[in-house]
């Protein structure tokens, strides 16, 4: 008998999958392995998107949703007031009571409920004696004292600080009693998707959290032939904003005369903001809201390097993706970047306020050998922490086991 004919009924859980960003595609990019190791899988969500509704049905996935997709609101009035969490647990109490609802969790054996807009409220409305794994990204970000996740693409914070944060005290504590309950459950497993995730959860919520990585398919990335020359530019992923770095990364690029290539948008306002200031700064920038796979690999293989600024990354997908490409990660030394980066060994961790420190590392990642030391080194980090498909289904799989042990 099989391991996944022999194995348990699998729920996904999600509140949202409409962004459809890195986490989203996390989940996606890891149904075809986890069908090896579960009997059958199945997801539920408020908010469905076609990418992933696509890619379920090609498996052979059922997905449930509500006749009405729940959306959520991040004006300032439904944050300070946790109006859209309420909303939240409300859909979902009527979605999993509905005919359909019932449906998603008959047979089910144990949940895998991902973290994200609308998701944590789904743990109360799950039977109480069903086991669940929580995969807990982060705790909810800009919540629990993250100042830079409330500044402007520039980095200034919109009012003071401090009332910021007491505007935030009602979802705060909202948020911290769904997670302690969720926790109180009979048998409920809390992993975050880094070291550094899991010492947040357990500074903010008082929680020990194991860690369930995320995935990375390095056959998906790995480049044919030899390595293209460095071009004058680097690159940067993500969603401008000034959590991730971007407005910073244009000042470090000053007197370089290297490009900035961002790829993933960004708020229209923001993103005119960055073009006006990198033009006074002078320095090139190419915004690109989204480019295929085979796009964003050719533009990541012939970068001077990969950069990111970000405050606070929770893991970072990003130097896992160059180090299979080849090209050199440079990353400030804050949030889950250690995870995967050794400094001086596949790639460099560096202080932020540092721009000596940034254009030396510049110039290092132009050297032809030191790029292929580096990205052996890196690929074999990816190895040694099992980011491919396979193990990662085997450790949800061992995860579960011991729930239902």
């Amino acid at each position: 008998m099989s391991e996944a004919s022999d194995g348990p009924a699998l729920l996904i859980v999600k509140g949202s999958f409409a962004q459809y960003g890195g986490a989203e595609r996390d989940v996606v990019r890891q149904l075809e392995t986890w069908l090896q190791v579960f009997s059958s899988i199945r997801i539920a969500t408020l908010h469905g998107h076609p990418d992933m509704e696509a890619e379920a049905a090609r498996l052979g996935i059922p997905v449930f949703t509500p006749t009405e997709a729940w959306k959520g609101d991040t004006s300032v009035l439904v944050r300070i007031t946790a109006a859209s969490s309420r909303a939240a647990s409300r859909a979902w109490r009527a979605f999993l009571s509905s005919d359909v609802g019932r449906a998603s969790l008959d047979g089910v054996n144990v949940v895998h409920l991902v973290s994200g807009e609308g998701s944590l409220e789904a743990a109360d409305a799950l039977p109480a004696d069903l086991p669940l794994h929580v995969h807990m990204l982060e705790p909810r970000r800009g919540l629990h004292g993250e100042a830079a996740l409330w500044a402007k693409i520039d980095g200034r914070q919109p009012r003071p600080a401090a009332l910021t944060r007491l505007l935030l005290t009602a979802p705060r504590r909202r948020d911290r009693a769904l997670v302690r309950r969720m926790a109180t459950r009979q048998r409920c497993a809390i992993s975050g998707n880094s070291p550094y995730i899991q010492s947040r959860i357990k500074a903010v919520f008082g929680l020990d959290a194991g860690v369930f990585l995320p995935c990375v398919d390095a056959a998906m990335w790995a480049r044919e032939g030899p390595a293209p020359e460095p071009e004058g530019h680097v690159l940067t992923v993500g969603r401008a904003a000034w959590a991730k770095g971007t407005w910073e990364c244009i000042d470090m690029l000053v007197g370089t005369g290297l490009a900035l290539v961002h790829v993933g948008g960004g708020d229209a306002v923001d993103l005119e903001r960055l073009k006006a200031h990198a033009e006074a700064v002078g320095v090139a920038l190419e915004i690109a809201p989204r480019l295929s796979h085979d796009d964003l690999a050719h533009r990541m293989a012939t970068a001077r390097a990969v950069v990111s600024f970000a405050h606070g990354e929770p893991f970072g997908l990003t130097p896992v993706e160059a180090h299979a490409v080849g090209t050199p990660a440079l990353m400030v030394n804050d949030g889950g970047f250690g995870t995967t980066i050794e400094d001086g060994v596949s790639g460099r961790l560096l202080p932020r306020n540092d721009r000596a420190a940034w254009h030396a590392a510049l110039e290092q990642a132009a050297d032809v050998d030191t790029r292929a030391a580096w990205s052996e080194a890196g690929r074999a980090r990816i190895a040694e922490l099992g980011l491919d498909p396979a193990s990662r289904a085997q450790d949800l799989r061992s995860i579960v086991d011991r729930l239902l042990a």
